[in-house]
């Protein structure tokens, strides 16, 4: 019997990669997206007004699903870029400063540095998944350098450094710990140490230096030894960004009461939440800028009623299946294309978790049934419509849920000021 043996591709790689969206305004600089933001965002420095977001980020989720190499992956992307102007040296301005600068977009120095941080933090991110899951087996790492010319001093020195999964020195030392670092961790259980004579570690020592963004004139502290913006674990920063959407998609499944109370919990998931959310909306800018208007069907849950709002609608015999307040991509499609007069900004849309959360104020819709969330925000007042009990498909199963249907920015609470059409619930 022939046994013929396939590469597995790394699907806790490619679930982080395709979970982050991508970051619409491109900063023209690494410095100007810091750590963990990059875990929620795909960016490529001075790509604004390129288009070529889509085209980079497709070509490197193609590279992790199907193995490809970085010849395949320069190959395929080079023209496509340069097709599109993002090649070579031009003048741009600097969004920061205002000034006129000449600039590298496109080369194939660049393409490598894309190519390399992408996959290199995507297989870490990927692997740590790995690690959390059989930790309680294998609950030792090793850091593993590369003993040759290319390698930084300092990780040569943390190599064989042996210390649990959950040390406190992994937050700020899981690699790559800076550009091209090669480093990587092995995953060890208690004989693996006796039989290849390793002994745990004391945690090294961590020694921070001062560090000035030039770009926001903010100095921070990075460890010794690793590059600014790669000290912190990118493993950790897309487990609690998967985390957050998981604990909110949680709420459709749960009794209306029952949802309430778990939404006051969720405050701290809320900026991640709203971190995962900025970027889908982004994606979705994106395509819509492109002329692209197809929705997918995705849906995301942006919160959930309070227990004032179940008790109003309990009152007049309106008991939803669900309390969760979710958002479509066709609905958010709809709002960035419209022509309707005061429309919202995209930044209100992205923040509807803690909006929705903390309303100036909700009202009930007799006229055309439906919840009415006043929000003030620094870009202005506005409302945001939501259904109640919305018979809608997610995940390929209909379900009863509530809906955000549309918005617009008001400039007061007149409108309100008419009993025959609203009641006032807080």
């Amino acid at each position: 019997m022939t046994v013929e043996l396939a590469p597995l591709a790394p699907e806790e790689a490619i679930a982080y990669f395709t979970r982050r969206g991508l970051k619409l305004e491109a900063s023209f600089d690494w410095r100007d997206m810091w750590q963990d933001c990059h875990a929620t965002a795909f960016t490529v420095a001075k790509s604004t007004g390129f288009d070529i977001l889509g085209d980079v980020r497709d070509a490197c989720s193609d590279v992790l699903a199907k193995g490809r190499t970085f010849r395949d992956f320069a190959q395929e992307l080079t023209p496509r870029l340069a097709a599109k102007g993002w090649w070579g040296r031009k003048t741009m301005v600097d969004p920061l400063t205002g000034e006129e600068r000449t600039v590298q977009l496109g080369s194939a120095r660049r393409l490598r540095t894309i190519y390399d941080v992408n996959l290199r933090t995507a297989q870490a991110a990927g692997a740590w998944e790995q690690i959390q899951r059989v930790k309680e087996a294998r609950p030792w790492l090793r850091y593993v350098a590369i003993d040759d010319s290319r390698t930084r001093q300092q990780h040569r020195s943390w190599h064989n450094t042996v210390l649990r999964a959950d040390d406190p020195w992994w937050r700020t030392h899981y690699p790559p710990n800076g550009w091209k670092c090669r480093c990587t961790v092995q995953q060890l259980s208690g004989s693996d140490l006796a039989e290849f004579g390793l002994a745990p570690s004391t945690a090294p020592v961590i020694e921070m230096r001062p560090w000035i963004n030039k770009r926001t004139g903010q100095t921070v502290f990075v460890p010794d030894g690793i590059d600014p913006g790669f000290g912190y674990n990118v493993g950790i920063a897309g487990m609690r960004q998967n985390a957050a959407r998981v604990a909110m998609e949680k709420l459709i499944g749960l009794p209306p009461g029952v949802g309430a109370t778990a939404m006051t919990e969720l405050g701290f998931a809320l900026p991640q939440a709203e971190k995962e959310l900025e970027a889908w909306i982004e994606s979705i800018a994106t395509k819509v800028n492109a002329g692209d208007f197809r929705p997918t069907g995705t849906r995301r849950v942006v919160g959930a009623f309070s227990d004032r709002v179940l008790a109003f609608l309990g009152a007049r015999g309106i008991e939803p299946a669900s309390g969760a307040i979710t958002v479509s991509d066709n609905d958010i499609i709809h709002a960035l294309r419209s022509a309707k007069v005061a429309p919202l900004p995209a930044s209100v849309w992205q923040r509807l978790p803690s909006l929705l959360a903390a309303p100036e104020a909700i009202y009930w819709d007799k006229q055309d049934p439906g919840l009415v969330y006043v929000l003030d925000e620094k870009e202005g007042r506005g409302k945001i419509i939501v259904l109640v009990d919305y018979t809608t498909k997610v995940d390929r199963k209909m379900v009863r849920t509530n809906v955000v249907r549309t918005g617009r920015k008001i400039d007061n609470f007149e409108e309100f000021d008419n009993p025959g059409r609203y009641s006032r619930i807080w």
